[in-house]
C-alpha cells in the first residue's frame, strides 16, 4: 500500500500577510491526515538526487527566507482492529519511525538549476498533540520560489514521512531578474574518467567563481576558486585519488549555481 501525498503543509508569510496556512500554530496533532507520507520512491526533480522520497514547494514567487519550523511525521502506529476478525489485524501505514532523519535541502529560482542549501537531522516526533516542532534551519536570507526536500534517511519505518514545514519568508519585489547562468553550460569529458577529465565552461559571464566537488554522502573532495575571463573556459581535475564513484560538482557565480555529475570508473 503506498500514499505518495497526503498533506504538503507549509506557511509562508510575506509582508505580514498570510500567504498559505494549514494545520495548528503551534503544536502538531498525531492524525495521519496532518503529514505528508512516501511508501514509493519516484525520480527527484534535481537529477542528482536520483530516485528517492522528497517533497518540493512551489512558492509561485521567490521569497528571501529566514528561520523555519519542522514538525516531523507525529502519526504512532495505527493498528486497524476490529472484534479481532483476520482482515482487521493488519497495521495500517503510517507510524512515527517512518518520520524523517537526514535530509538535504535544495533551492531553486526556475524548478531546473539546484543550489544546495545544507543537510540536516531532524528528531523523532513523539506522537503527542503537544508537538511543537524543532526550529531548524535558517535560511539566512536566502531566496528561491522551490524548496525541495530529500530524505537521505529515516527513523526506521519502511515508508518516509513529514508533519509540517513552516518558513518566514519576504517576498521579492523584483521577480524579474534574469538568471545570469540561465544559458551557462558546464561539459565534462571524458566522463566517466579515471584520472584527470576536462570541464569546459560555456557562457557564464566574466568574473570570480567557485568551484566545489564532493561525493554523495556530502564530503568535500576539492574546492577552488577560479576567474572566468572569457565565454569558454577549460579546467583540469584530477581524480586520481579518489575512490571509484559518482561525485557533484558545483560552480557557484554571483549567489547562483550550476551542477554536474562526475563519475570516476577504473
Amino acid at each position: 500500500m503506498n500514499y505518495r501525498i497526503l498533506h504538503l503543509l507549509v506557511w509562508f508569510f510575506c509582508t505580514g500577510s498570510l500567504v498559505m496556512a494549514q494545520g495548528y500554530p503551534d503544536r502538531h496533532s498525531t492524525g495521519l491526515g496532518d503529514g505528508w507520507l512516501s511508501c514509493q520512491e519516484a525520480a527527484n526533480p534535481n537529477p542528482i538526487r536520483g530516485n528517492g522520497h522528497w517533497i518540493m514547494y512551489n512558492l509561485g514567487h521567490n521569497y528571501a527566507m529566514t528561520t523555519s519550523t519542522i514538525w516531523n511525521f507525529n502519526t504512532p502506529e495505527r493498528i486497524n482492529s476490529y472484534n479481532n476478525e483476520s482482515w482487521s489485524l493488519l497495521p495500517l501505514v503510517g507510524k512515527t519511525e517512518d518520520g524523517l532523519k537526514d535530509i538535504v535541502i535544495d533551492l531553486s529560482n526556475d524548478g531546473i538549476t539546484w543550489t544546495e542549501h545544507g543537510r540536516f537531522t531532524i528528531p523523532k516526533a513523539p506522537a503527542s498533540s503537544f508537538y511543537q516542532g524543532v526550529p531548524d534551519p535558517d535560511f539566512t536570507g536566502k531566496a528561491a520560489r522551490y524548496v525541495l526536500v530529500t530524505a537521505l534517511s529515516n527513523h526506521g519505518g519502511d515508508c518516509y514521512g513529514l508533519g509540517e514545514f513552516k518558513i518566514q519568508a519576504t517576498v521579492v519585489i523584483n521577480t524579474d531578474t534574469k538568471d545570469l547562468l540561465s544559458d551557462a553550460k558546464i561539459e565534462v569529458f571524458p566522463n566517466p574518467f579515471s584520472e584527470v577529465t576536462t570541464v569546459s565552461l560555456d557562457g557564464f559571464p566574466s568574473g570570480d567563481a567557485h568551484i566545489s566537488i564532493k561525493d554523495l554522502t556530502g564530503k568535500s573532495m576539492k574546492e577552488m576558486a577560479i576567474n572566468i575571463g572569457d565565454k569558454q573556459e577549460k579546467i583540469q581535475i584530477s581524480g586520481a585519488t579518489w575512490p571509484n564513484g559518482l561525485y557533484l560538482l558545483q560552480l557557484t557565480q554571483n549567489e547562483i549555481s550550476k551542477t554536474v555529475k562526475l563519475e570516476i570508473l577504473r
